[in-house]
Order: structure tokens, then sequence, then C-alpha cells
């Protein structure tokens, strides 16, 4: 099963000039100061640039494996890499070995110290003042998984695809007692194809077209009902088959009331098929139907906010979530199973680096900096009572998030500004309705 471990994560480069706060909070917990502090406040006024840096608990820590005496493990529980201090005799070549510099030597004791999470409070977390530094409980979303990896390996979906993580981890909470509803679109790369090196879901299947799914799951659902079975169904499906070519099916089966979870993975565009503008996609979002040029700058339209049309359908169960919040995704999945008097359904965050041209690597922090900038808030609405699931500490300028890909590369301080006016607004009506 995988893993999930615990995140102290710092907000690179947003530190305020000279603050030692997290330091200091180190330094008081060592006791008598004998050891060096595990974290580091780096600060460079020249070219104004202010970070602190900490162990990573790498996955597979250089520092382990060069050890010579053993004295460094890594825990199966925790993630944690521990150093004994009774094995250390002192070599060093573990602050050698560490790519991020993040493992400190005392020079009188001869030991080699680093962050091993304070038993999971960490102190410098509750020492910033800045909202820089937060703690990520990762752990607790393993306690929402029901069964192993239902996906076979191999992969045709571009790499850093966020579909695919959100894909195993959606399969892995649902359990094994669910048949699955798929139409074209990227996931169909990760459900099951006709080419070999392709990947296969390993649950009952059906696939659809663009514009029937939720028509045909409400037809299996009532066959099922007529022979006395209730099944769980469950549509795993793009913006396309949800915001445009299949939502004419989706509201109909919202309005009848048909007990079925949808699931949409929001990549704001047509993907699969060469990055085409979908209505979901971004206003002034580049995209290949939508190029950039001195008459058209972007997708000239405002994005079709699904998840709130959802809810003003009236279904039970209304949900965002983010590949970058699991324990809060399976939260709402198991909410989503839950709901017997209607249909449930979630529009999970979806980055695509290949369509918004970001880093392959960068899923997961997309995921993360449209949260804290408060462009895609997570919420739920249960019988059309709504609340904020998570409001980040310190919130964001939009900026931070349109900077992190090239699809909002041409975007000038007027184009931000209408930007950030359509973000603050959306939040406001979202808090509006929280509050009602």
């Amino acid at each position: 099963m995988r893993a999930f471990f615990d995140t102290l994560k710092i907000d690179y480069g947003l530190c305020p000039p000279g603050c030692t706060l997290c330091e200091e909070a180190c330094a008081r917990g060592n006791g008598n100061g004998a050891e060096p502090v595990r974290i580091a406040a780096n600060h460079l006024p020249e070219v104004d640039f202010h970070n602190a840096s900490v162990c990573h608990q790498c996955g597979q820590p250089r520092c382990l494996e060069i050890c010579p005496v053993g004295a460094i493990t890594k825990s199966d529980g925790t993630g944690v890499v521990h150093i004994d201090s009774e094995k250390c005799v002192g070599c060093s070549l573990c602050t050698l070995a560490c790519p991020y510099g993040s493992i400190r030597y005392n020079v009188v004791e001869k030991k080699s110290y680093k962050c091993e999470q304070c038993d999971g409070e960490p102190r410098c977390v509750a020492a910033c003042k800045h909202g820089v530094l937060s703690y990520l409980k990762n752990r607790n979303a393993a306690s929402y998984i029901q069964c192993e990896d239902r996906v076979t390996p191999g992969n045709m979906l571009c790499v850093g695809c966020g579909a695919e993580l959100a894909l195993r981890f959606t399969f892995e909470v649902l359990g094994k007692d669910f048949i699955l509803f798929n139409a074209p679109g990227c996931a169909f790369l990760g459900c099951g194809t006709m080419m070999p090196e392709g990947m296969f879901a390993k649950v009952p299947m059906a696939f659809c077209l663009l514009t029937n799914v939720d028509a045909l799951m409400t037809g299996v659902k009532r066959y099922y009902k007529n022979v006395g079975r209730d099944v769980r169904l469950v549509a795993f499906v793009g913006d396309g088959a949800t915001a445009d070519a299949g939502f004419q099916a989706l509201s109909g089966a919202a309005e009848r009331g048909e007990n079925i979870i949808h699931i949409c993975y929001d990549n704001e565009a047509y993907m699969n098929t060469g990055i085409q503008r979908s209505s979901t996609t971004p206003f002034q979002s580049w995209s290949t139907t939508t190029p950039v040029g001195r008459k058209i700058r972007g997708k000239q339209e405002p994005t079709k906010y699904m998840p709130l049309i959802m809810a003003f359908h009236g279904v039970p169960y209304v949900a965002t979530a983010s590949v970058a919040h699991l324990e809060d995704y399976a939260r709402k999945l198991t909410k989503a199973m839950a709901v017997k008097d209607g249909m449930a359904y979630v529009h999970l965050f979806s980055p695509c680096p290949t369509g918004w041209r970001a880093p392959t690597e960068s899923s997961v922090e997309l995921s993360r900096m449209a949260v804290e900038t408060n462009y895609f808030p997570l919420w739920e609405a249960e019988h059309g009572e709504f609340r904020l699931t998570h409001e980040p500490r310190l919130v964001r300028p939009v900026q931070d998030y349109t900077s992190l890909m090239g699809r909002f590369n041409h975007l000038k301080e007027d184009d931000l500004a209408e930007f950030q006016k359509t973000v603050d607004d959306r939040m406001a009506l979202l808090k509006h309705l929280c509050a009602m």
C-alpha cells in the first residue's frame, strides 16, 4: 500500500527579511543548546531572497546509504530519517552526502544532527507567525484507503499527469465494490485501452460516449434496482464529459435525483485531443483554440463554475477537491459514498503540466497553490448547507499561481488585476453562501 507521511512544508522564498523565529524555537527545544539547530534561516538581502531550509526526509536518503556504521535509519511508520547519536562516530560523511545541506555537525560532541520533526509536533511551525511554515498531516489520508492499487502498472498518460494520481487514490478509497463509468478523455488511457502498453483498472467498467455518461449510469442503476441489488456507480470523467458535451445528461440525472457519484477531474481543457478550450478553461488562458496574439489574448469568456451549478441543482452532496489535499479528498469521497437520496458530485482539480506549459513535476504544487491563492477553494455543500473545508493561513496573490505555468505568461499587470478580482469575487460569494 502507498506510504503517506506527514510533511514539514516551507513556502519557498516567503520568509520575512531577518526573521529567525524558527531557529530560536528549535534551539529552545534542544534544552541546554549543546546541539545545533535543525532548521536554518537563510537570508540573502543582496538578491532579496529569504527562506528557511530543513531536512526533506528523503524517500531514498543518501545519508542513510553512505553512513558506514548504520546510525541512520528511516521509519516505515512516519517516514522520518533518524540519526542514532549512540551509534554515530562523527565521520560527517552524511553532511557531505546530503544534497540539501540539511544535516548539521556538532564539532564539540563530534556528532551529526538533523530535523526529526519533533515527534509530529514541530516547534518551528508553532513559532512561525507569518504562515510560511506548516505541517501537513498526510498520514491521516491512509486511514481512508480500503484496498491496494486498483490500476495495473504501465502508463500512457503524460509525465506528471495529475489525473493519474487522482485516479489511483480514488480507487483505493472507493474500494472494490463499485462499477466505473468512463468517457473519451485522458482518464480513458488510465482505465483501459486496446494498446498493450496501457493501464487497466481492475474494477468492473463501462465506456460511454462523451455525451451520455450519466444517462447510461441511470439505466444501469435502475436495472440493478429492479433485480433487487444496490450497486455503487461512479463516473470518473473530464470537464468535456461534465461541463460541455455531457452536461445535459448530468443535469438531467441530478434533477431526477439519481443515486450515482459523478467525479469530474478538471484539467481545464480538452487535453487528450490537443489542448482545445473547454467551458472550464480559465478566462485569459492560452489554449490551441484560444491563442495569444495581437487581436486575441487567450480565452475571452469566464469560467463555467460547475461545482456551484451542481449545488444549485439541489443535489444532496457537492464538493471540490485537490490532489494536494488528499485527506480532504478522501473524507469527501467517503461522504459521497454514504449518499442514498440522490447524486453526489465531486469536482477535482487535476493539473495538466503538458497543456498548462508547466514543469512535469509540478502537479501537486500547482494544486496546492491553486488552493492557497483561493483560485480553487475547497468547500462542500450538504443538502444546501455550504462549508469551507480548508482556509489558507496566508492567502497568496493569484499571480503566485499563474506564474507557475506558461499558459498565463502573456498576462500584464491590468490582466492580473482583473484575474485577481474574479478570484476575490468568487471567494466572497462562497463565504456569503457559507454564512447563510
